[in-house]
């Protein structure tokens, strides 16, 4: 896409939200691998069952509802308590590091945007990676943790409290991730621009390898 039809797209924005994990971070083979292992071997326990007995119906419900909350739930368990658990007794601090150059890029955008956050977790969690990575919650308003209000993402009301928290029309925030229903199209949906991280994405306003190139596409 051209950069004049880049300026277009962008010209009316006023602020810029991002989703987290796989987004602010690169979410590692590694990281997925150890959660992914660490969520199946849970919820095989409480269903009384070993971890090989659920792999392969577990994978495949998440391939078809793109999401570990929602496959949880599918089995009558309770997602985002079960998924919270594994993220709070990750060593985070083992994948997710300070990040100069994610540091820096926030407080240019700072300067000519409002940033805000809508990330599937909860505050106390996000927090924590954000401590690793060298950001501050404060630099986000709203900073919107979707499992302390009963929210999952793609589901439009976390979207919908931004805009009505940021008093700006759809059109005037952009919204960047790294996944394209959970992020993208569910941003899309409220009438936000949409930036896509991690590769092309025809869905997406935008598109762009990393999150440090947010930046010079909104120039």
């Amino acid at each position: 896409m051209s950069d004049v039809k880049l300026h277009n797209k962008f010209a009316s924005i006023k602020a810029v939200g991002f989703d987290v994990d796989g987004t602010l971070y690169h979410s590692s083979e590694e990281l997925q691998s150890a959660v992914g292992m660490d969520i199946i071997a849970e919820a095989a326990r409480r269903l009384g069952k070993q971890p090989d007995d659920i792999v392969e119906e577990y994978l495949a419900r998440r391939e078809e509802l793109r999401s570990n909350t929602m496959t949880l739930n599918s089995f009558g368990l309770p997602g985002e308590e079960i998924f919270q658990k594994i993220w709070d007794e990750i060593p985070i601090e083992k994948y997710v590091k300070r990040d100069a150059k994610l540091v820096t890029l926030m407080g240019g955008l700072r300067k000519q945007y409002r940033l805000f956050i809508i990330s599937n977790g909860r505050g106390e969690q996000i927090e924590r990676k954000f401590r690793h990575l060298g950001l501050r919650p404060a630099w986000f308003d709203p900073f919107i943790s979707c499992y302390d209000h009963g929210w999952v993402k793609p589901e439009p009301a976390p979207f919908l409290a931004a805009i009505e928290a940021l008093k700006l029309k759809p059109e005037e925030i952009v919204y960047v991730g790294d996944r394209t229903d959970v992020d993208v199209d569910a941003a899309k949906a409220v009438g936000m621009r949409t930036i896509f991280v991690g590769g092309e994405y025809a869905g997406a306003d935008a598109s762009c390898e990393t999150v440090y190139d947010v930046g010079l596409m909104l120039e």
